[in-house]
């Protein structure tokens, strides 16, 4: 019994220290403005986008499922590709959930565009 209640306090302190290495901000510019995402120890986030026509934030919570970083209330402000019908299709301006994967202190929002790509300060 004794193993158990020790070995439960190990996972715990472990699930802990895995979703300490995320809390801070990621930034990215690129050519269409410049994003902030910063998580909280509490498991919020507040999201900042600015262009040249605006500055919006944005706020939500965030947790680990399955090495996924998944943004709950995340907005996407422009869609990195330019096609018709982006908006619809990425879903520009809805709040959405996102399950994202952390790489090399990069959150990769998309892959085939590393420069939409938010990376720790």
């Amino acid at each position: 019994m004794r193993t158990f209640i020790i070995f439960s306090i190990l996972l715990v302190l472990l699930g802990c220290s895995q979703s300490d290495d995320y809390i801070g901000t990621y930034v990215r510019k690129h050519k269409y403005g410049s994003e902030s995402v910063t998580l909280y120890p509490d498991h919020t986030f507040l999201q900042i986008y600015a262009d040249s026509n605006r500055l919006d934030s944005n706020v939500g919570t965030w947790h680990i499922k399955s090495d996924f970083l998944v943004l709950d209330g995340r907005i996407m402000y422009k869609a990195p590709i330019q096609i018709e019908n982006a908006n619809h299709l990425f879903g520009v301006g809805k709040k959405r959930t996102s399950y994202l994967n952390v790489s090399n202190r990069c959150i990769i929002v998309v892959i085939d565009f590393p420069e939409f790509n938010l990376c720790k300060q």
